[in-house]
């Protein structure tokens, strides 16, 4: 049973993501048969597909699965037409659904375009070409549209906290790194370069966020402020990792003395952290020495 336990650690949860696509594809079915559509497995498909990181993320890709479902479905009919299921009208098809995507700049809507072209080639009956498309495309744009809704509607993600969060983690790995530089033990740079990333990632999402969904955009801005002079912490301890030194080690002076700069280098950087975040300059003697 340990391997289900260690199964259940905090790194195997289920995200509120996968929750939400569960949630919304079971909505979207029940409409689905409300409505009385004839193919709910599109309206899955597209709700999955549509499921987006964050709220803007959801809308803008949402508008563009739209278009592109339009695309899909009208050159699935248009060539349904011609020859249903055709192998080199697929091949054709496709590419020209990926070519005006393309065009006219649907990012992220490739996929769903294909698949409604595909749905539309291979299930249109011979005289229903057109209004299958027509049905393919409205349970298509049904689960776009739950998708967005369910990602409004059901625990909007709170990037603000989950900054402030890994920030905290952020400060404590980076104090952990920094007491090991100073007993000169082996530190673990990749835990803090792994947190540095983690919240510039968040951050970005935030940014991205309506205004409506932030939430504390002073101090998410002050936190993006420090992050750079987390950066060049990582870069000081990385240059004290490459040295190698070790407690029981006795360094050279040439060494020493650049071990004791990037040290120094840290404290300042540290005290910047604490009087308000600015990136403090070199005096002119350290620029020459670590020249």
């Amino acid at each position: 049973m340990g391997w289900f336990f260690r199964f259940l650690h905090a790194d195997h949860r289920l995200g509120m993501r996968v929750i939400k696509t569960g949630i919304a594809v079971t909505l979207c079915i029940v409409l689905s048969d409300l409505l009385k559509l004839n193919e709910p497995f599109i309206a899955a498909v597209a709700t999955v597909m549509s499921m987006g990181r964050s709220i803007d993320i959801s809308v803008r890709s949402g508008r563009n699965k739209m278009a592109g479902v339009a695309i899909g479905a009208a050159l699935g009919g248009a060539l349904a037409l011609l020859s249903p299921a055709n192998a080199g009208l697929c091949g054709l098809g496709v590419l020209v659904s990926l070519y005006l995507c393309h065009l006219f700049r649907l990012d992220g809507a490739q996929a769903l375009c294909s698949f409604t072209f595909a749905a539309v080639m291979f299930g249109a009956a011979p005289g229903s070409e057109w209004s299958y498309a027509a049905v393919c495309a409205v349970d298509a744009l049904l689960g776009i549209g739950v998708a967005v809704v369910v990602n409004l509607a059901v625990l909007p993600p709170n990037y603000a906290e989950t900054i402030k969060r890994l920030f905290a983690v952020l400060r404590e790995r980076v104090s952990a790194a920094e007491e090991d530089a100073a007993a000169r033990r082996p530190i673990d740079v990749k835990a803090v370069e792994s947190a540095i990333d983690r919240i510039t990632r968040n951050v970005r999402l935030y940014v991205s966020e309506f205004r409506l969904f932030r939430g504390d955009d002073d101090e998410i801005f002050k936190i993006s402020c420090r992050i750079s002079v987390y950066r060049l912490i990582l870069d000081e301890l990385r240059a004290v990792e490459v040295m190698e030194l070790t407690e029981d080690r006795k360094p050279d002076g040439e060494i020493e003395t650049v071990y004791s700069y990037h040290m120094k280098r840290i404290r300042e950087l540290e005290r910047s952290l604490r009087e308000g975040g600015g990136k403090p300059e070199p005096e002119d003697g350290e620029k020459r020495e670590k020249a």
